[in-house]
């Protein structure tokens, strides 16, 4: 019997942790000072002070978040390691959100706007 109980225990104790590791992760996404890009028509300014772009990891699904219109966006996310593309379009503020297959790896995002190149990584 008490084998049986530190086996529950032990059980609920592990399945704890694993949810613990479940919690949504931040990417950092910066801008990509090297590779600008001049903005489309005269209607947009060129500023130094860009616009920062929100991401969060959670189980596949990758939310990407636009503080700010940035105008046209084409956003691709690669897996390194398998070799698979996500690709995703979005236009003004608000968000979208991208659903990769969750395979264990390493991310690559890149995003085009109209105001210039914007990158990040994560592993999984």
């Amino acid at each position: 019997m008490k084998k049986f109980l530190l086996t529950v225990w032990a059980l609920f104790i592990s399945m704890s942790l694993f949810a613990l590791n479940l919690e949504p992760g931040h990417i950092p996404i910066i801008p990509n000072p090297d590779k600008p890009t001049p903005p489309k028509g005269d209607t947009m300014p060129l500023s130094l002070n860009r616009a920062d772009i929100e991401a969060t990891y959670f189980m596949g699904a990758i939310t990407f978040v636009f503080n700010e219109d940035l105008g046209d966006c084409d956003i691709e996310v690669f897996n390194i390691n398998t070799g698979e593309v996500w690709n995703a379009s979005h236009s003004g503020i608000g968000s979208t959100i991208v659903y990769t297959s969750d395979s264990h790896g390493t991310y690559y995002i890149h995003i085009d706007t109209d105001c210039g190149g914007y990158s990040g990584e994560y592993t999984n």
